[in-house]
C-alpha cells in the first residue's frame, strides 16, 4: 500500500536527527523507495533517495509527485528548498536508509494484506480492529449511527484503565451528552475523517462515518487513550474503513430461526397477527416466557433529539441491559418494552423505581400497563401502555411516568360518549342547573357536583363550599325543584356523577358548546 510524506517523516524521526516539515503531506500517495542517481523522469509517486546534486531532479516536472530524501552536508537545503525535499545528514548510509524505508512499507503492507484476508474469510469485525492496533496504537471502536457499539479492540478488555470505553453506564452518559451537542449533531454529515473533542466522550476521538445508500449508518473511532493522535492517521483510518465497510455490507441481518425472534413474536402480537392462543403460548415458551409468568409493558415517547440522532435503537439495548427479562424495540415513533416481571425478579413498583432515572436522563415519557398474568393478553398489555402514554402526555405533560391504572377512568370517560357530542351524552339536568345559575346568579350546578364528589355527605359538602349545613340542605331542595333530581334514584345519581366527570375531563369546552347551542336555538 502507499504511504504519506508525513508517515515517512515520523518513522525517519525515530532513527535520524531530522525535523518533520510542516508542509509534509498526509495523503497516501507514495510508493516504495528508489535510490536515484539520474533524473529517472519515468518515476512518479515514489520516495527517491539522492546523494548527489539534485538540481536536475528538481527541474524535472515529473519530480513534483515524488518525495525526495536528499543526503547532503546540510548546506544544500537552502539552495534546493522545496516542499517535497527532506534533507538528511551526509553521514546517512543510503542503502541502510533504503532498507529501513522498505521495512516501513513491509509493515503497512502486512497490515493491508491481513485486512484483505480477514475480509475474504468473513472474520469478526473485532479481528480487523485488533489487526489495526499496531498502526494506531490506540483502541478502536465501531459504533452504529445510534451510538450502539458493534465491535471494539480486545485491548479494551485486557486493560482495566480502558474499561470505561465499553461500560454501559458511561456510554449512556456519553450518548446523552452527545445528542445535546450541536457539533456532534453536525458531525453525522461529515464524509471525511474528523476529530471529536474530549469533552464529549472523555477522550479525543478520530472518527470517520460510514454510509449505506448515502445514509449515515456507522462510525469508526480511534480513541486517544494510549498515544496522541496525529492528523497523519486520518488517511489510515479511511483505509481501514474501506475494509470495514465491505465486511458490513456482507453481514446479513440476524433473522434468528426461520426469520423469527422474541422481538418478531412480540411485534406480531401487538399487530394482532396471531390469534391461535395455543400456538402463541408455545412460541413464547421457546424464549422462556411462560404462561405462569407476570408481565407488563412500557410505551416510551422518544424525544425529538432521539429521532434526530437515531438513538432509539441504543435506548432499546440500554433498557434491556438495565432491566433483565425485557425486550425493547422501536414501533413507529415510540419504543415498546415488554418486561417479564417474573424473570426480572421484582414487582412493578420496583421496576418503575429502577428505571425512572434512566427515563428522566433520556428525556423519555413512559406509559405503563397494569400487570398481566400469562402471555395470552400481551396485546392488551401493550394497548394499555399506549393509552396511558397518550392520555398522560395530554393531561399530565410534566410527568415522566403515566400508569394506566391511574388514568383508566379518564380513558373510559373520553370513550363514553362515542360519536355523540359530550353535551348531548351527559345528563340534561346538569345543564338545566347551569342555565338557572347563569340567569339567577346562583351556584346550584357546583353544589350538586360537590355533593356527588363527597359521596352525598351533606356535612362534608357544606364544609367544602364554606356554607352552613342548613343552607346546603336548602340548596338540595331547590335542585330537586329546578332539575327534577331524585336523590333516591341510584342510577340517576351515578349518571349525574359520570356526566360531571366527563365534562371535567373535556374541560370547559363541553359546557360552553352546550350554552352556544342554547343561544343559537333561542
Amino acid at each position: 500500500m502507499k504511504l504519506s510524506e508525513r508517515i515517512i517523516c515520523k518513522e525517519l524521526c525515530r532513527h535520524y536527527n531530522i525535523t518533520i516539515p510542516i508542509s509534509s503531506k498526509t495523503e497516501l500517495s507514495l510508493g516504495r523507495p528508489y535510490i536515484c542517481e539520474t533524473t529517472q523522469e519515468h518515476l512518479t509517486g515514489h520516495i527517491l533517495i539522492c546523494k548527489n546534486d539534485i538540481q536536475s531532479l528538481l527541474e524535472s516536472k515529473s519530480m513534483t509527485d515524488n518525495f525526495i530524501l536528499h543526503v547532503s552536508g546540510g548546506n544544500a537545503f537552502p539552495t534546493y528548498a522545496s516542499s517535497n525535499v527532506l534533507e538528511l545528514p551526509e553521514t546517512t548510509d543510503v542503502f541502510e536508509l533504503c532498507n529501513f524505508l522498505q521495512s516501513i512499507f513491509d509493515h503497512y503492507d502486512d497490515w493491508d494484506e491481513s485486512l484483505h484476508e480477514m475480509m475474504k474469510l468473513s472474520e469478526p469485525l473485532s479481528a480487523l480492529l485488533d489487526a489495526s492496533f499496531s498502526i494506531f496504537n490506540n483502541p478502536l471502536i465501531l459504533r452504529a449511527s445510534d451510538y450502539f457499539m458493534l465491535a471494539h479492540s480486545s485491548v479494551i478488555d485486557e486493560n482495566s484503565s480502558l474499561s470505561h470505553l465499553v461500560d454501559p453506564s458511561a456510554n449512556f452518559e456519553n450518548m446523552t451528552t452527545c445528542k445535546l451537542d450541536p457539533l456532534y449533531n453536525q458531525a453525522k454529515y461529515n464524509t471525511e475523517p474528523f476529530f471529536l473533542p474530549e469533552y464529549l466522550t472523555g477522550s479525543r476521538e478520530l472518527c470517520i462515518n460510514l454510509f449505506e445508500h448515502k445514509i449515515f449508518s456507522y462510525r469508526l473511532v480511534v480513541a486517544e487513550e494510549l498515544q496522541k493522535i496525529d492528523t497523519d492517521m486520518a488517511p489510515l483510518l479511511e483505509h481501514l474503513s474501506y475494509y470495514i465497510g465491505l465486511c458490513l455490507s456482507r453481514i446479513e441481518p440476524d433473522n434468528g430461526h426461520a426469520g423469527y425472534s422474541l422481538e418478531h413474536l412480540l411485534r406480531d402480537v401487538i399487530d394482532n397477527k396471531i390469534t391461535d392462543l395455543t400456538l402463541l403460548g408455545n412460541r413464547f415458551s421457546e424464549y422462556g416466557w411462560l404462561s405462569t409468568h407476570d408481565y407488563c409493558c412500557f410505551s416510551l415517547k422518544t424525544a425529538a433529539l432521539d429521532r434526530q440522532n437515531l438513538t432509539a435503537k441504543y435506548i432499546c439495548h440500554h433498557f434491556e441491559d438495565i432491566i433483565k427479562g425485557s425486550c425493547a424495540f422501536q414501533k413507529e415513533e415510540d419504543i415498546i418494552v415488554f418486561v417479564n416481571l417474573t424473570r426480572f425478579g421484582k414487582s412493578e413498583e420496583e421496576l418503575v423505581t429502577s428505571c425512572i432515572e434512566f427515563l428522566r436522563d433520556s428525556f423519555l415519557k413512559a406509559g405503563i400497563s397494569n400487570t398481566f398474568h400469562g402471555t395470552y393478553d400481551l396485546y392488551y398489555c401493550c394497548m394499555q401502555s399506549r393509552i396511558a402514554l397518550d392520555i398522560g402526555t395530554r393531561h399530565q405533560p410534566y410527568h415522566w411516568i403515566h400508569k394506566f391504572e391511574k388514568l383508566s377512568l379518564l380513558w373510559l370517560l373520553e370513550n363514553a360518549t362515542g360519536s355523540m357530542p359530550v353535551p348531548y351524552a351527559c345528563s340534561g339536568k346538569i345543564f338545566a342547573l347551569k342555565r338557572y345559575d347563569i340567569i339567577h346568579k346562583s351556584d346550584y350546578c357546583k353544589t350538586m357536583e360537590v355533593y356527588l364528589k363527597n359521596h352525598m355527605n351533606a356535612m362534608a359538602a357544606a364544609r367544602q363550599l364554606f356554607i352552613h349545613r342548613s343552607t346546603f340542605l336548602y340548596r338540595l331542595d331547590r335542585i330537586k325543584e329546578i332539575a327534577g333530581v331524585d336523590f333516591e334514584d341510584e342510577n340517576m345519581l351515578f349518571y349525574l356523577e359520570l356526566s360531571y366527570r366527563i365534562i371535567e375531563s373535556e374541560g370547559n369546552v363541553s359546557m360552553e358548546s352546550f350554552e352556544d347551542h342554547e343561544i343559537k336555538n333561542k
